[in-house]
């Protein structure tokens, strides 16, 4: 006995005790019957393995009502997988077929034919639907964020999928569909990210601005990503570029910040040690100066910024209140003016005399030399211990002056 190893239909493995596909529900002897006809009459080798009825036994070729049942029926399943690849399972023609499959395979062929020519007029046109809808979906989440200011290149393939659709190429359509939902699914994921990044760095901008801490460069390049931002094409590249530079921004804002910070704790706690261990209106500014030493610690900015403002608001009352207290000094945001010049003075030096480093020979020892003193100069500026590096650039400038003349 020849047993069936797979469904015509849906072409899924059938067990020989079963009376009925699990899938689709065609009659398992039909499906025998159909591979006992195989065997009789070899199909050509492009045959459809899944045509509605296998030609039958004795049979030199197909009549032509069983050829256009054939032909509707592989574009019955080819319209039927455009919908799975839609990640989709409806509209869907599978009992249409098993419908047809056995009509034919009880000898009414044009009943066959009129069920399939149903069902492809009914899946035409509920794909169709499925893609006009799939197709407004993406015109409505593109001007969603056109709302937002992104204006992405996304045009020109939403009018070719329409185009498609105009002309009934549905399968391409859909190919076009699909590749649209992908870029416009990864360009919403990124432009996601990216605003959490400004965000991020708005947040932080706006609180070092209200505490007055000097931010320098910074502030220009979160200005060049906004102008970038407003550009009339902004693609998938464009878009990671940004959130590339924007993620650059918020690690300088996330070194820039805590220095400043440190700087003024260390002032503020300086201050606070005037003050006896059993002065109480200080104990609850000790209290927050130990809180945004260990927020800064930690790498919480925004607590930390919080905590120094507060700070700053409790000190300003123990000025006002304690006024047999030791004077506490005003905590500066920058240097005082002499401060100010000498250091923008030692800055310009230090600029120049790495300018002449570099033209040292890179593998010489007065180059390897200068370049330490470099390092010294600039970690003593960043702590504006201006005596000390005045010192190094002299020294480093001595060291260049006897060095040999650039080759």
């Amino acid at each position: 006995m020849v047993l069936a190893s797979s469904c015509p239909i849906c072409e899924q493995t059938i067990s020989p005790t079963s009376q009925h596909c699990t899938v689709c529900g065609f009659p398992t002897a039909l499906a025998i019957e159909g591979l006992r006809s195989i065997e009789t009459t070899p199909a050509p080798a492009t045959a459809e393995p899944a045509a509605p009825a296998a030609p039958r036994r004795g049979s030199r070729a197909l009549s032509s009502q069983a050829e256009l049942t054939s032909r509707i029926s592989r574009d019955l399943r080819a319209k039927m997988q455009i919908v799975r690849d839609l990640g989709r399972s409806l509209p869907d023609a599978t009992n249409e077929l098993c419908q047809a499959a056995l009509g034919e395979a009880e000898g009414r062929e044009g009943e066959a034919l009129e069920t399939l020519r149903t069902a492809q007029e009914r899946l035409e046109r509920e794909l169709d639907e499925l893609l006009d809808q799939r197709l407004s979906s993406l015109i409505g989440r593109r001007d969603t964020l056109l709302k937002q200011g992104v204006r992405l290149a996304l045009g020109p393939d939403l009018d070719r999928v329409a185009e498609e659709l105009e002309a009934s190429h549905r399968e391409e359509a859909a190919d076009r569909l699909r590749e649209t939902e992908r870029r416009l699914d990864q360009l919403e994921s990124d432009w996601k990210g990216l605003q959490g990044l400004l965000v991020q760095i708005e947040g932080l901008r706006k609180e070092a601005a209200e505490l007055g801490l000097p931010l320098g460069e910074i502030s220009g390049e979160i200005e060049q990503i906004r102008e970038r931002l407003s550009e009339p094409r902004l693609t998938e590249e464009g878009l990671d570029s940004l959130a590339q530079d924007a993620a650059q921004a918020l690690m300088l804002l996330h070194e820039a910040i805590p220095s400043s910070l440190e700087e003024e704790l260390h002032r503020h706690g300086k201050a606070l040690e005037r003050f006896p261990d059993e002065h109480a209106p200080s104990a609850v500014a000790r209290r927050i100066h130990v809180e945004a030493s260990r927020h800064l610690k930690k790498g919480r900015l925004p607590e930390a910024l919080q905590s120094v403002r507060d700070l700053r608001a409790q000190i300003e009352m123990l000025r006002q209140s304690a006024r047999d207290a030791p004077p506490i000094p005003e905590p500066l945001a920058g240097p005082e003016p002499e401060e100010a010049e000498t250091l923008d003075a030692l800055l310009r030096k230090a600029r120049t005399l790495a300018g002449r480093v570099r033209t040292l020979p890179p593998d010489s020892e007065t180059a390897r030399e200068a370049a330490i003193e470099i390092r010294s100069a600039t970690e003593a500026l960043r702590t504006r211990d201006l005596l000390t590096a005045d010192d190094i650039l002299a020294r480093l400038m001595r060291l260049l002056s006897a060095a040999p003349p650039e080759a």
